[in-house]
């Protein structure tokens, strides 16, 4: 049999499973390393929850923070006072609850804000989860957030089993805990956070009538979510000795840096009876993506027969994203879902995911798009991919059109914006944080 390659100008190669005089490299730059708990500097009774983490000579390794919880469901009894819930209260708490009982997250290092969630820490959290973790993460590993997955109708207490499960969990004033990632920009990189730098976390919760669900209640009954404790666990490292001093001796003339996503979360109210809305949503850089989802702003405020998580149409026509004179999509969209005209919305959110043509999910399905998981996603990089590579700075107004079919329901709706652009954080020998951008 005569063997020629396809092209001339195709390299010489071998398999892999003909390797036998290599072996894996070893890693020799950590001496130790645990997992340390941080405590509240405040009672537990006190809010907002304040953290700080020490400087010291130990590496963090921010993407390892979690945030620990204890709580339960307590019932305001005919005399005023907070008592115990019955074993079957029809009673339950939003999705994610592990993370998202937080409405705004604050963080500092060495003085210096480096992340503030704009109150509205749950919706990101929600929101990164959703997209991001297929049906398999979300049906186990996540479940330590207290995230189960919602049917389409999230105020049917006998048909969603996700509000069941989280029920269910409550029942007979059951004491639960949960355990979720810091979900902020530096927290979501690889790269640690070098020594000697002192780090002060301040975690505000949200009020009992955003958290708690409880549909088919009497709505005399008065709940409240108790927070019992709340705990930091962090992963800290030691160097060699060796690598110790050389991360130090380039300190002397080097910055270090770290490369994030930052994100960018606003909210903006739809008057009733419009059927038009034009804003400015941002002023400076223009993102790199966008999300957008639509919530009743009963729900955004706080109702206990309502989910705050359900992102419904609300019968979006049109929707555009225009950017340094360049419209987003090109071709406008022609939706109409009660005739069930969608699908490239639906395909487009996928895309600036980057989960089309590959095996990636996030389970969303085109039902869950159209009654629950309505979000519409913009690419507005040069290329429209996402990849890990930075993107051309680009500068200018970023506005919003969105055309509806009826008109804005009595009580109005709430936008929600997800926006990511890139971003720096530089630290110098003097443990000095500087930033491309302003917080």
């Amino acid at each position: 049999m005569v063997f020629h390659k396809i092209d001339t100008d195709s390299s010489n190669t071998i398999t892999s499973a003909l390797n036998f005089f290599n072996v894996p490299p070893t890693n020799t730059s950590v001496s130790s390393s645990e997992v340390r708990q941080i405590l509240t500097l405040n009672p537990i009774n006190d809010r907002p929850f304040h953290f700080k983490i020490h400087s010291s000579t130990s590496y963090l390794d921010l993407s390892k923070t979690y945030i620990f919880t204890e709580m339960r469901i307590r019932k305001l009894d005919k005399d005023g006072n907070w008592g115990n819930i019955d074993d079957n209260e029809e009673v339950g708490v939003i999705n994610m609850i592990g993370a998202t009982f937080i409405k705004n997250i604050k963080i500092s290092i060495n003085g210096r804000e480096i992340y503030d969630s704009n109150s509205l820490y749950a919706y990101k959290a929600y929101l990164d989860a959703l997209l991001s973790y297929p049906i398999s993460v979300k049906d186990s590993q996540l479940q330590a957030a207290g995230y189960f997955l919602d049917s389409d109708s999230h105020e049917d207490s006998t048909g969603n089993q996700g509000y069941i499960s989280r029920k269910g969990l409550f029942a007979s004033n059951n004491i639960v805990q949960f355990i979720a990632k810091i979900d902020s920009d530096l927290f979501n990189q690889e790269l640690y956070l070098i020594n000697n730098t002192e780090v002060d976390i301040e975690i505000t919760p949200n009020d009992d009538s955003f958290v708690i669900i409880a549909p088919s209640a009497e709505p005399s009954k008065k709940y409240k979510l108790e927070i019992m404790q709340c705990k930091l666990y962090i992963k800290t490292l030691e160097l060699m000795d060796g690598l110790a001093l050389d991360v130090a001796k380039k300190l002397d003339t080097n910055i270090a840096k770290y490369a994030v996503r930052k994100s960018i979360i606003k909210s903006i109210f739809i008057t009733e009876g419009r059927t038009e809305l034009n804003v400015n949503l941002f002023a400076d850089q223009v993102p790199r993506r966008i999300i957008i989802g639509i919530v009743s702003n009963a729900a955004f405020i706080g109702s206990k027969t309502l989910s705050p998580f359900m992102f419904k149409p609300f019968d979006i026509r049109e929707i555009t994203i225009t950017a340094n004179g360049h419209n987003y999509p090109a071709v406008p969209y022609d939706l109409n879902f009660s005739k069930n005209c969608y699908v490239r919305a639906f395909h487009d959110l996928n895309e600036t995911l980057g989960m089309t043509n590959t095996t990636e999910s996030n389970g969303i399905s085109l039902h869950n798009f159209k009654n629950s998981c309505c979000l519409f996603g913009f690419n507005l990089t040069n290329s429209m991919e996402d990849n890990a590579c930075f993107d051309l700075i680009k500068n200018g107004t970023t506005i919003l059109n969105i055309k509806f079919s009826k008109a804005v329901p009595a009580g109005g709706l709430a936008l929600i914006a997800l926006a990511e652009v890139d971003s720096m954080f530089m630290i110098d020998r003097n443990r000095t944080i500087s930033s491309d951008t302003t917080i």
